[in-house]
């Protein structure tokens, strides 16, 4: 009876102690999620500008360009600027995520 487990009792893997955050030794370096994620979010805003700039000159000159299938719902739901919209929202988004979990982990050291 000594040896038996509680019933309730919830299941824990590994070693419960162990701090999963810094695993090996280029993990206690902060700054390369950020600037991996500073790029990734300006990268996004440029391709939204990217993408604006290719839709309105299509527009303009009434050409016709390739739009994935997600692209076209939103531009026929809300036009040029939901496209470049919703990709700005993401790449600030990435932009606000890095610098937070860089700030978590700063705090962490």
């Amino acid at each position: 009876m000594a040896f038996e487990e509680h019933k309730n009792r919830k299941m824990q893997f590994g070693n419960p102690y162990a701090d999963y955050e810094y695993v090996n030794k280029n993990s206690k370096r902060t700054w390369p999620a950020l600037v991996f994620s500073l790029v990734i979010g300006l990268g996004m805003c440029y391709l939204a500008y990217y993408r604006y700039h290719n839709i309105n000159m299509a527009e303009i000159m009434g050409d016709s360009i390739s739009m994935t299938s997600i692209e076209w719902m939103i531009y026929k739901i809300s036009g040029k600027w939901g496209v470049s919209t919703l990709l700005v929202i993401f790449g600030v988004g990435f932009i606000c995520l890095g610098i937070y979990n860089f700030r978590r982990l700063e705090k962490m050291k």
